[in-house]
């Protein structure tokens, strides 16, 4: 079959681009949007586990492999008997001692569980909360003891920083105006 001459240099064109879109990776369509994944869209309406904003004792401070040393939640500033509130709706999972301190245990779904400790539970292992709820008191044990609660949160079985759902600690840039 013969191309007729004024479109073999329309077809060298698209041939041309469609290379050039290949190389770089760059698409014809219009790209959507970045999504946020499903699991990080619970992350609204986090809250401090303890009332306002309590002083970070601690920062997270998590080890490069698993089992090297490290901090895998964040220590906040509380009293023995201070009360304690779910940072966010859930089940209690576990509510019992763990070697010298209380721990609770709350999972929100979607890979999301929380620590804290050492905290009295006053929910029970299979009571619903909702967030804001009171669950526990601030009691002693462990790193802890009377100076403080550790907020652990697991993101499908990772430790991620607490602090991150309640905060927006990315760095601010500044975009031109213009280009």
């Amino acid at each position: 079959m013969k191309t007729h001459p004024a479109l073999k240099p329309a077809k060298l064109l698209a041939l041309t681009v469609g290379v050039l879109l290949f190389a770089t990776g760059a698409s014809t369509a219009q790209q959507p949007p970045p999504q946020i994944p499903s699991a990080l869209k619970t992350a609204d309406g986090w809250r401090w586990p303890l009332a306002g904003e309590p002083r970070i004792a601690e920062p997270f401070d998590k080890p490069a492999e698993n089992w090297l040393p490290g901090h895998r939640g964040v220590d906040l500033a509380a009293a023995e008997g201070d009360k304690v509130f779910a940072p966010q709706r859930g089940q209690v999972t576990f509510a019992s001692r763990i070697v010298d301190r209380p721990v609770m245990v709350i999972d929100h779904g979607n890979g999301f569980k929380t620590s804290l400790e050492p905290v009295t539970s006053e929910a029970e292992v299979g009571d619903w909360v909702a967030a804001g709820a009171h669950v526990g008191t601030v009691s002693t044990g462990a790193h802890c003891s009377s100076r403080c609660i550790h907020w652990g949160v697991r993101l499908n079985g990772e430790y991620i920083d607490p602090v991150l759902l309640i905060r927006d600690m990315r760095p601010s840039i500044l975009l031109p105006l213009e280009q």
